[in-house]
Formats: structure tokens, C-alpha cells, sequence
């Protein structure tokens, strides 16, 4: 089952009304991204959701709704960015339906994954001040950039050479 960890703003700004639990010990099936750490990014345009996986460090960019369609907006996103890097529309949307039907929130454990996403976040801002206009376009090229960029200390340090790698060279086309 996906977790996707989030901080306590978040959880709220998506309707959250309980405590964030703690991260479920539980494999995943369906799915080989499992574990992804979320947070808000404020922007002219709204709020924007930037979203880290834990083994591969994809970047996730997509519109803060409240659930459900927070879920259904992320979901489609972890697809589109998935698509991008050339892997099968089946693949892409395995990892994405199992999202949207499986994922379980829970409490952000992973200090160092924080970081990271606050990191991208930061990046994010940057790429988004010259934007004239923030478009799902716009999100989709961003977050395309970011999955190829390195991260310090992660082998493959590219998020998409770290995606390839995962998921399997034979479903890159």
C-alpha cells in the first residue's frame, strides 16, 4: 500500500480531522513506489502540493484540493511524470491507480526525506517566479526538470535514472 507522508498543515488543508498516524509496516503489492513525503508550497497562483518518493526521489508537483480530489489530483500526477520519463501508459497508471485506491496517510518519519522535499519545494519557488502564468503545462515541465536533477548522496543521484532503474530498463521505451 502507497503512504504518503505529510506534515500536519497539509492534512489539515486536505481535510484531515484525526491525528496523522504513524507509517504502516505493511508492503506494498500493487505498487513499487511506495512511501512518498508531501508538503504545501504557497504560490500567487494557490497552493501547490510538492511530493518526494522515498527510494527514487520522483518529484511530484500538483494543485492542493481537499479530499477526495487531492488523492485523484496526485494520483494523475505521479502518472503524467511517469509517462515523461518514457515508461508504458499500463505501468504509469499501476503506480497511479494504486495511489488513488490503496494510499494511507500518515505521519512524515523520514527526517532526511523532509529535508529533501523542502529542498525541491524550494526549487519549485524559484522555477515558478519568472512563470507568468502557473499551468498544469508549466507544472508538468517543472517537474520534469526536477526528475533530472541530482540529489546529493543517492545512487542513481537522478530521480529518473532512479525510476528507470525500479520499475525495470525493459519498460522504458
Amino acid at each position: 500500500m502507497p503512504t504518503i507522508m505529510c506534515t500536519r498543515n497539509l492534512w489539515r488543508a486536505i481535510g484531515g480531522r484525526t491525528a496523522l498516524p504513524g507509517r504502516s509496516g505493511r508492503p506494498t503489492r500493487r505498487t513499487k513506489l511506495g512511501a512518498w513525503s508531501v508538503r504545501e508550497l504557497p504560490t500567487r497562483a494557490g497552493y501547490l502540493v510538492v511530493g518526494l518518493e522515498e527510494n527514487t526521489y520522483l518529484t511530484v508537483l500538483c494543485p492542493l484540493l481537499a479530499q477526495p480530489e487531492f488523492i485523484h489530483t496526485f494520483g494523475a500526477s505521479v502518472e503524467a511524470a511517469l509517462g515523461a520519463l518514457g515508461l508504458p501508459a499500463g505501468v504509469a497508471q499501476g503506480e497511479a491507480q494504486a495511489i488513488v485506491k490503496e494510499a494511507a496517510f500518515a505521519k512524515n518519519d523520514n527526517r532526511s526525506l523532509l529535508g529533501s522535499v523542502n529542498d525541491v519545494a524550494f526549487h519549485v519557488s524559484v522555477a515558478l517566479e519568472d512563470e507568468r502564468r502557473i499551468t498544469v503545462a508549466t507544472l508538468r515541465r517543472i517537474q520534469l526538470q526536477l526528475n533530472q536533477m541530482p540529489h546529493v548522496n543517492r545512487e542513481p543521484p537522478f530521480p529518473d535514472q532512479a525510476v528507470r532503474f525500479l520499475l525495470g530498463e525493459a519498460h522504458v521505451i
